[in-house]
């Protein structure tokens, strides 16, 4: 019998529409401030070389761990996957692009977000009741 592929989890999480797109925002605004100032951009290739240098290094030196637990990992996988199928049947939401996605009662905004009045963060009591002992 031929074995059907199973996506990885991780594409799968990656590729929510919520999360991608906080992904991309991500990298637009990495791209962004590398682009307006020199010595950031300088340091992020810096660190953009390092890092994949120990991701090269660490791939191949995992590979045979990951060779001898692929088994292992694929039940993972299974699980995961069955997991995010009943995540996404209970909150059809996930899959909503964020521009559509907004607490009730707020209107949809294009520029960042502020919270309702009841959801923002009060203030504390300047002084906390004492403890009764």
């Amino acid at each position: 019998p031929a074995q059907v592929a199973v996506p990885s989890v991780v594409s799968r999480v990656a590729n929510l529409a919520l999360v991608s797109c906080a992904c991309g925002a991500v990298a637009s605004a990495y791209g962004r401030t590398k682009e307006s100032h020199p010595c950031v951009r300088s340091v992020c290739a810096a660190a953009e070389k390092g890092v994949k240098t120990l991701t090269a290094a660490a791939a191949s030196g995992a590979q045979p761990l990951l060779t001898r637990l692929e088994p292992q990992i694929s039940t993972a996988n299974k699980f995961a996957c069955k997991g995010l199928d009943k995540l996404e049947e209970k909150l059809p939401i996930l899959q909503q692009p964020p521009g559509r996605v907004t607490p009730p009662g707020c209107p949809a905004q294009d520029g960042p977000a502020t919270l309702p009045s009841p959801l923002r963060p009060q203030r504390w009591p300047q002084r906390w009741p004492q403890a009764r002992r």
